[in-house]
């Protein structure tokens, strides 16, 4: 009886309260699947401690004059991110129907703290890019907060007013309807985040102005989602969505996506041919697994990218003086994310067919290894060269590069381990027993 007390006790802020721990609980499991204490070791900590450095340094140290050479207004575009990818949540779900039509009341309650509760995160999100943004706009291009908070107060209420467009749009459209609507939408958020920019640049009062006018517009689309029950299935597969929306990104770096292409050939190595010639068996099976890692399409996006963050990360340190220190950490990363490919490809079920003898296996590891980390660590090393002395010489430093990729990839496939798990070593016959 104390129980039901308890839930007939229940306010509809309690209940959209614990929805939304829930939810936030739900979230950071699926990210623990893939910020586990490596990557808060080798990436996250060093990441935040370079950025707090650098963040420290644009308020203490004289800026670079050609960072502050173009317009300001670049500085204040990630501020569009929350205009054109909000959504509203409504926190509602398949079981709550019956209950709602007994009590009417609780749906607006429901939907307005879904509303407020992002509202708080958009003027949370606009207000942390303009203060990470803010000793260049200070500093540099020398803006007064007056403007800054205008301008923020306007991008927040745009916000909120899109996600409330977007949500509209979501569930009460369909189909071809629903997707030209939604571009409609995207397009008409953005012509309204440049018009924001122009009235920065004349006066912050008519920054303030277009703000109370968008706030006008706001108030018939909240009336609208706060009545609007007939659209509650919709609203109940949309908040699924929400739900799954970062499983589904995180799936997808790891899950193999079925091609409509029926070529039976792959485009690298059509022919299982190699770049170079296999002189023992170790370099035969760690061609196998060079070719098996390109091949994959999931495992070959993600050595791109990393290829790719490298690469700016390189630049950016070499202008800053960090390269000796930033691009090291880069090979490990690297070479640990390849010995964890390495361990992944021989413990397969085609490897696991063979028995390998650990020589073998040892050669094929150092193998792969300092094939797949040569190229990245050439690349990273020529960024930085380039950024840092002539071009004639950055070849120099991307033969130097490639080379210590090379090295350190060896180091660390010996420190993480290169042998199978279920065979550590060569079998072999055991000695007859004295006596036998």
């Amino acid at each position: 009886m104390a129980k039901q007390r308890s839930i007939g006790a229940m306010e509809p802020w309690t209940l959209a309260a614990r929805r939304l721990k829930t939810n936030a609980v739900y979230q950071w499991k699926a990210l623990r699947t893939v910020l586990d204490w490596t990557v808060w070791l080798y990436i996250v900590i060093p990441l935040l401690l370079l950025g707090l450095k650098f963040y420290y340094n644009w308020w203490t140290d004289p800026l670079p004059a050609s960072w502050i050479a173009g317009p300001y207004i670049l500085y204040l575009l990630p501020c569009i991110l929350p205009v054109i990818m909000g959504m509203v949540h409504t926190w509602s779900e398949g079981g709550d129907i019956l209950f709602l039509r007994q009590k009417s009341t609780w749906w607006k309650r429901l939907v307005l703290f879904g509303f407020l509760g992002y509202t708080i995160r958009s003027v949370l999100f606009t207000g942390f890019v303009l203060l990470i943004v803010s000793p260049w706009l200070f500093r540099g291009y020398g803006l007064p907060i007056a403007i800054l908070l205008s301008f923020g107060l306007s991008v927040s209420v745009l916000s909120v007013l899109t996600a409330l467009l977007r949500n509209r749009v979501h569930v009460t459209f369909g189909g071809w309807r629903r997707w030209g609507m939604s571009c409609m939408v995207g397009l008409l958020s953005v012509g309204a985040f440049g018009f924001s920019l122009y009235l920065l640049q004349l006066h912050y009062l008519l920054q303030v102005s277009w703000a109370a006018i968008l706030a006008v517009s706001t108030i018939p689309l909240l009336l609208w989602r706060l009545n609007a029950r007939h659209t509650f299935d919709r609203d109940v597969e949309l908040e699924g969505e929400m739900k799954l929306r970062l499983t589904a990104l995180l799936l997808s770096r790891s899950v193999e996506k079925p091609t409509r292409s029926k070529r039976k050939r792959p485009l690298l190595f059509p022919k299982s041919g190699y770049f170079m010639k296999r002189k023992h068996g170790g370099q035969q099976i760690g061609a196998i697994a060079v070719k098996s890692l390109l091949r994959s399409r999931a495992h070959l996006l993600f050595y791109i990218q990393l290829t790719m963050v490298g690469l700016g990360a390189s630049f950016a340190a070499s202008r800053f003086g960090l390269f000796l220190i930033v691009v090291p950490v880069l090979y490990i990363i690297l070479s640990y994310w390849l010995s964890m490919y390495w361990r992944e490809f021989i413990e397969g079920d085609v490897p696991a067919m063979f028995s390998f003898r650990s020589e073998q296996l040892h050669k094929a590891a150092q193998h792969m290894v300092k094939v797949l980390c040569a190229v990245p660590g050439a690349l990273w090393a020529f960024a930085g060269g380039i950024a840092a002395t002539a071009p004639l010489i950055s070849i120099g430093w991307a033969a130097a590069g490639g080379l210590a990729a090379a090295y350190i990839g060896g180091i660390v496939i010996m420190m993480t381990g290169w042998k199978e798990k279920r065979k550590q070593a060569e079998s072999e016959p055991a000695d007859d027993k004295p006596g036998q």
